[in-house]
């Protein structure tokens, strides 16, 4: 099975580094997830429509992990709490 290999932007990297320690372990674990398979399933990960290119969304408690799929890499954009994700897709 192909593994997608994780990128973080400066700005995720930032927002990770902004948030409580117990946060950032499952915000990481979860990451792990998307390396398996990023692609929609459920409720957790949910397609951006209406943009120029195709963005997705984790869901991890009150948290918002957005991400875009590349060939075998998986970029981090953001990872912000939910009130700022409404104003963040805006500005996509």
């Amino acid at each position: 099975m192909n593994r997608f290999r994780i990128e973080l932007s400066p700005a995720a990297s930032r927002d990770l580094d902004d948030l409580e320690m117990g946060i950032v372990t499952k915000v990481v674990s979860d990451l792990k997830i998307l390396k398996e398979n990023p692609f929609p399933r459920g409720k957790l990960i949910k397609k951006i429509k209406g943009k120029k290119t195709t963005f997705y969304r984790l869901r991890i408690d009150k948290f918002r992990v957005f991400f875009e799929i590349q060939p075998m890499k998986i970029v981090i954009l953001r990872i912000i709490s939910k009130k700022e994700a409404d104003r963040y897709i805006k500005r996509l």
